[in-house]
């Protein structure tokens, strides 16, 4: 390859070792710290908000999480949402919830005598209080307008109570019952605002179903669907006419009237496990075989089911007024609280009573380069959703990702990690590179989990997806990558149980032969690394050879090194000052006012973000000095997990709680956009291949770029190509010939190429060489020079 001619003498050139290299001159102000956000996704599976007990009138309902504030009341009627009614219960009390009121019996001892109990009705807020009569004791049952206690005879066996609340004549009605019941198998299964569904052994040791009508004041006991032996084996449920009893396992449910318990229907559901319930004359069943929980509903008198919702929550709920509840809908942006209720014809229909909005699809990791967000997330599965970040402006940022690729899909290239954020990581020219095993098992052990290979997958949709085995790692296991800049990697493995750092030429498919240490750090082609007598040196990696040596100002062996831009951060031992930002064309060091750790500090162009106890501390370093500009006070994982810094002239990135993704600026002027890297082929035989072979890497995006070449013969300039917004690479597909379609003469030429950066500040850079030309055999002469 034919080395570029310089255009000037810019100090940019000795900033990236790149002779090649012109800024030009351009006005710009300093960089508004704006802010961009990027919502979430949302989920896949549907809202899951669990609601407890319902009411004509309400709903009660308990939010995701923890902590105090859960539980509130939902009007049908108006929308409120008011907390959970709370009543006196005392440190030894009983806390109950019955649609659409509270009670809370006060106890302030463990003894058994019974206290005051407290109703509350949540929709209108009316409270009433009732003592205790002698010899009684509460249950958790009641209605609107009695409550169920109980009495022990001599023997300790329950006689059942009805207590008249405020608006109920009858204080005390005693349940005719067929027996005591023993105390200790009471138990209240189901109850709504006209009766109950209890369970007792018998007097011969037989477990007992048995309704209690509260108007008729009456204990009877049921017979059980056919092949059920116990009441623990069978779904059943109150509707305002029927009972419904279905043994587990089967489809049939039998049905009583409520009215009179003596006559029944049988009612085929369709499916064998799942709830039922009755709404008027009709049968609501869930099916639990399918992966949708379909809602049917069948008439009892006979005929042909309806499907009510094709996919839904499990959990059939029974409000106390006889009315159906459950959750479902299509998908999870449409998903809903249903009540279901006889309609005008009696067929059950839906009401929607609350709509659920999705729950956000959770984030897992996060990486930003060159204006390129890369958010890993888990919708139930793992992914990684890529999108482009405005560069400047007030323009917000597009909230739909440009791609995405699933773990389904490639594993190696599409599963973030949280808890090893270098599992895959940009390379800032559009590309995401992660490290395999060639082999599986253990390295060094019977089946050989070593060799490295690098997964290297182009961000677009359909991109290209390239697994690139390194020759010379048959001994090495692959660990993480440590820093990748353009067509170079640096990564650890270990090595004979040591670890230690390698760096491979992406697109070369090779191993360098170069041996960082443990605080190298990559900038474009160079490799930057400790030096010699308090220096850091900058190796071009395309020759070897060492093309900057940088004073640090202190004396210090630093322990991490991190280059953007302009910028330097080194990390010092506590005896040489501790950590440090290096302006490296003043060579001004600037101490930094944090103890770091590493993965808990990162270098931005022209400022330092640090992962503290409070969350991140933004330094910004332009003015020349430390200005703490920002504080985001959050609790955060590590870098690369929920936050992250593009260091190629970008901003910083962080998910908040509502895992909604904000990116955030500094103020002042950012470092000049700078060329990092090349790949120009120094000969373009047309006749053998169909385009020139050019590649530039740029240390920010930019905004517009030109490629034009001169024939030296006849000093005729040609563009052969333009474009707009580039990241981080420019790479023409030059094809031989001008644009008006006919191919260039054969000869010498000199290209230049000019970018203009996207963020306004600082000039063009302009970049050039040389290259040998040969077009196809056509007719015509070349031009002679003028």
């Amino acid at each position: 390859m034919r080395r570029s001619r310089v255009l000037g003498a810019a100090a940019l050139a000795l900033a990236t070792g790149i002779g090649a290299l012109t800024a030009v001159p351009a006005a710009a102000g300093p960089a508004a710290a704006d802010e961009l956000t990027i919502a979430p996704l949302p989920h896949q599976e549907p809202s899951r908000e669990s609601f407890i007990k319902a009411g004509p009138k309400g709903i009660t309902l308990i939010r995701p999480g923890t902590g105090p504030g859960r539980w509130y009341w939902k009007s049908f009627e108006d929308g409120r949402e008011l907390p959970l009614a709370d009543c006196p219960a005392g440190p030894h009390g009983v806390s109950l919830s019955h649609g659409d009121s509270v009670g809370c019996e006060f106890r302030d001892t463990s003894s058994t005598t019974p206290g005051p109990l407290t109703l509350i009705d949540q929709s209108t807020g009316r409270t009433e209080t009732l003592a205790p009569p002698a010899g009684r004791a509460w249950t958790t049952t009641f209605s609107p307008t009695q409550v169920l206690a109980t009495e022990q005879d001599a023997q300790g066996r329950f006689i059942l109570h009805l207590i008249g609340r405020e608006n109920e004549p009858r204080k005390d009605v005693t349940v005719t019952a067929p027996e005591p019941i023993a105390a200790h198998s009471f138990w209240v299964r189901t109850s709504d605002e006209k009766g109950a569904l209890i369970t007792y052994r018998s007097a011969d040791g037989r477990q007992i179903l048995a309704f209690l009508d509260y108007a008729r004041a009456t204990l009877t006991p049921l017979a059980l669907p056919d092949g059920a032996t116990d009441p623990i084996s069978i779904d059943y449920s109150l509707g305002s006419q029927w009972v419904t009893l279905r043994k587990n396992g089967s489809a049939t449910a039998t049905l009583l009237s409520r009215a009179d318990l003596t006559v029944t229907r049988t009612v085929n559901t369709g499916s064998s496990h799942g709830n039922s319930h009755a709404v008027g004359d009709w049968v609501v069943s869930q099916d639990f075989n399918g992966a949708d929980n379909k809602v049917t509903a069948a008439p009892v008198a006979g005929g042909a089911p309806r499907t009510l919702l094709a996919r839904s929550e499990f959990g059939l709920h029974t409000g106390t007024d006889g009315a159906g509840y459950l959750d479902g809908g299509t998908d999870s942006s449409h998903w809903a609280t249903y009540r279901i209720t006889p309609g005008p014809d009696g067929a059950p229909v839906l009401t929607k009573m609350r709509d659920l909005p999705p729950n956000p699809a959770e984030r897992l990791t996060l990486s930003l380069a060159q204006g390129r967000l890369i958010a890993g997330q888990q919708d139930p599965t793992r992914s990684l959703q890529g999108y482009t970040v405005p560069v400047s402006g007030t323009s917000p940022a597009k909230q739909t990702p440009d791609w995405s690729c699933d773990e389904k899909e490639d594993r190696t290239l599409c599963w973030p990690y949280a808890d090893l954020p270098g599992w895959t990581v940009p390379t800032g020219d559009g590309r995401i590179v992660s490290l395999s095993s060639k082999g599986q098992g253990t390295c060094g052990g019977s089946t050989n989990h070593c060799g490295v290979v690098l997964n290297v997958r182009e961000t677009r949709s359909g991109g290209a997806v390239r697994q690139v085995s390194l020759p010379g790692t048959d001994a090495m296991e692959p660990y993480l990558i440590d820093s990748a800049s353009g067509r170079y990697v640096l990564f650890t493995v270990t090595e004979n149980k040591n670890s230690r750092a390698v760096v491979a030429d992406i697109d070369a498919g090779k191993l360098l032969d170069v041996s960082p240490s443990k605080a190298a750090t990559l900038w474009g082609s160079q490799l930057w690394d400790r030096g010699q007598a308090d220096t850091v040196t900058a190796t071009d990696l395309n020759t070897g050879r060492p093309v900057r040596h940088q004073a640090l100002g202190t004396t210090c062996h630093p322990e991490e090194l991190q280059v953007s831009g302009e910028w330097l951060y080194a990390q010092c031992p506590a005896s040489a000052g501790g950590p440090a930002a290096l302006h490296m064309p003043s060579g001004k060091r600037i101490p930094l006012p944090f103890t770091p750790e590493r993965d808990r500090v990162k270098l931005g162009d022209g400022y330092v973000v640090h992962q503290g106890g409070v969350g991140l501390e933004v330094y910004n370093l332009r003015s020349g000095t430390v200005v703490r500009e920002r504080e985001i006070a959050q609790e955060m994982s590590r870098y690369g997990s929920d936050w992250a810094v593009d260091r190629f002239g970008g901003r910083l990135a962080y998910t908040d709680a509502g895992q909604t993704v904000h990116l955030i600026g500094v103020n002042g002027n950012a470092s000049p956009l700078a060329l990092i890297d090349q790949d120009v082929a120094a000969t373009a035989d047309f006749k053998q291949v169909k385009t020139w072979q050019a590649r530039w890497w740029l240390s920010k995006p930019v905004s517009s770029w030109k490629l034009t070449v001169r024939d030296k013969a006849s000093g005729i300039t040609t563009t052969v190509r333009t474009g707009t917004d580039a990241r981080g690479l420019i790479a023409p597909a030059w094809d031989g010939r001008s644009p008006t379609g006919g191919y260039l003469f054969s000869g010498e030429y000199e290209w230049t190429l000019t970018a203009r950066p996207a963020d306004g500040q600082g000039g063009e850079v302009s970049t050039s060489g040389t290259v040998s030309v040969t077009r196809p055999a056509t007719a015509g002469r070349p031009p002679a020079r003028p």
